[in-house]
């Protein structure tokens, strides 16, 4: 008999619809549900999200008492709920009573903590996960650290996967010509988080390495101004395309046509979507092994490049180092990874043995896998 699992999740995005029509298409749609929490956000519209979604096992909690009762029900009752960001206190009956639940989650610590910003976080930590710290409640792990800052406070610890965000299984790549000009894209907000100074950076070490190449800059933000400027001291405006904000068929077209994807997050990115989105369409990645995603998705040397400290150095040797036919070997080798190992098909597979491991034999949960969503984390 197939599982009743349920989603939560804080507002409609691509990614997530991705998982949820993977987890319908294993489960059928009577033994499936996402939940909304709330209506898209500004922030989210402004970067082109929208929720024109009308799949029948969406519910939206805000929209109708009807859809916030289904919800409760499934909820109460279904075999598995999933618990993104969504109010604890909505789950907390049913985590107390036993029954399988996942917090899925980014990490705690975006900044490093002082002291006193521990000590000034714990009735939050007490709130979300001292007071509902039970053997049936497990955290699916979004990036590299969010296991092992919620394991370093007690909680979560031998029980810990790891996991993420999910796109749909990549299609076919299409023919590329190698091209003498290295084709470099970035695509972020032009904020702190994102560093877009530093792809400007690798920019001009290759150039200065005598590779001939092109930067394009896909976003916009509050530090758009200091870009431009940098571009001009630096002499790079023939070098450099400023897009503004793209659709995502367009970005994933600027991708298609790139050799190198650049995602230079610092640790306050706790995942990093697009690294999942340029390897699905064929780049190699060179990131900040800081990011969530990059240490788990990025097979180094491999299928991208990991980048430590802010040191990206040892990776302009390298790329300097690759003809134009060797870079697209690597993201050759970055589409199959997430074609095997990344996509919503595959989370959505092993999210249902997973469950079905932890319901009936859960000592054998972590035999399952050695790699990619639903291994052990932490």
């Amino acid at each position: 008999m197939a599982l009743r699992i349920l989603f939560l999740t804080n507002q409609a995005s691509y990614h997530q619809m991705h998982f949820a029509r993977a987890m319908v298409a294993c489960l059928g749609e009577d033994h499936f549900r996402i939940v909304f929490h709330k209506p898209t956000s500004d922030a989210r519209s402004e970067m082109g999200w929208r929720d024109a979604y009308r799949d029948a096992c969406i519910l939206r909690w805000w929209q109708s008492d009807v859809e916030r009762n289904e919800a409760r029900e499934w909820i109460n009752n279904a075999d598995v709920v999933i618990q993104g960001r969504f109010p604890i206190n909505l789950v907390r009956a049913r985590i107390r009573a036993g029954k399988l639940t996942f917090a899925c989650q980014e990490r705690l610590w975006k900044k490093p903590p002082s002291f006193w910003r521990r000590i000034s976080r714990l009735p939050h930590l007490f709130k979300n996960y001292y007071s509902v710290d039970r053997d049936n409640y497990h955290l699916l792990a979004i990036g590299r650290y969010a296991a092992s800052d919620l394991n370093d406070l007690g909680v979560f610890r031998g029980r810990s996967w790891r996991y993420g965000y999910f796109m749909q299984r990549p299609k076919a790549l299409l023919d590329r010509s190698p091209s003498d000009c290295l084709q470099l894209v970035w695509c972020a907000r032009l904020s702190p988080v994102k560093q877009p100074h530093m792809a400007l950076e690798i920019l001009q070490g290759l150039l200065k390495g005598g590779r001939r190449c092109h930067l394009t800059m896909i976003g916009d933000g509050e530090l758009r101004a200091e870009v431009e400027a940098q571009i001009q001291r630096a002499g790079l405006a023939d070098a450099v395309t400023l897009m503004g904000w793209q659709t995502q068929s367009q970005v994933f077209e600027h991708m298609q046509r790139a050799d190198v994807f650049l995602m230079t997050s610092h640790h306050g990115e706790g995942w990093g979507m697009v690294v999942n989105e340029a390897m699905s369409n064929g780049c190699c990645v060179v990131a900040n092994a800081e990011l969530g995603s990059a240490a788990w998705l990025i097979e180094h040397g491999k299928s991208g490049f990991l980048c430590h400290d802010n040191d990206y150095r040892p990776v302009l040797d390298a790329l300097l180092a690759l003809s134009p036919s060797e870079l697209a070997e690597l993201g050759q080798a970055a589409h199959q990874r997430m074609t095997d190992i990344w996509s919503a098909e595959v989370a959505a597979e092993r999210t249902i043995e997973l469950s079905t491991q932890l319901l009936t034999e859960p000592s054998r949960a972590a035999q399952l896998y050695i790699d990619g969503p639903c291994s052990r984390s932490g």
